[in-house]
């Protein structure tokens, strides 16, 4: 087990060229085909880390708009469930707020996403095909945490960080 966090960390830094830095601190996804995906993406304060064995994820184009206004033309489509064959990893350096942009890779269902801190829950929410809400968390703790998507697969369309500032933090 050791061996495999040891490669993975290696893995990271060695893909850090694939980092996505488009728009400030939104993690945007380039395309990338079935099994062929870049592990690593990366924006201030905040990297996101795959873990892909079946080769089932792909990035292809998407306009989508969500209700802050933020656009995206590209989406990360996990395709499955979270499980062995497919996880999402990221590593929070800061304090600061989390917004994830995802729908439901499915027209017709919601499905339920969750972040993690180790094995406890942190945010259980339901992204939906329709509303267009990015999925707001403060984040109060640095450290390792997973997006989770137990019902089935998820489109992720991007993730911000705003780390809090310094007058923030002491409040």
């Amino acid at each position: 087990m050791k061996k495999f966090f040891t490669t993975l960390v290696i893995m990271m830094f060695a893909l850090v060229a694939n980092a996505q830095f488009e728009q400030g601190n939104i993690m945007k996804f380039k395309q990338f085909t079935q099994g062929n995906n870049p592990l690593v993406f990366n924006c201030e304060n905040c990297f996101m880390y795959i873990v892909d064995n079946k080769g089932k994820m792909v990035c292809d184009e998407s306009l989508r708009q969500f209700k802050d206004g933020t656009r995206f033309t590209t989406r990360l489509k996990t395709g499955s469930t979270t499980g062995r064959s497919s996880q999402i990893f990221l590593s929070i350096k800061a304090k600061g707020t989390l917004t994830i942009y995802a729908s439901s890779s499915s027209s017709e269902e919601d499905r339920q996403i969750v972040l993690l801190k180790g094995a406890k829950d942190i945010v259980t929410d339901v992204v939906e095909q329709t509303n267009k809400r990015p999925i707001k968390v403060e984040i109060d703790k640095i450290g390792e945490y997973q997006i989770s998507y137990p019902d089935g697969p998820i489109n992720i369309y991007g993730i911000k960080f705003e780390a809090a500032s310094a007058t923030q933090e002491a409040e």
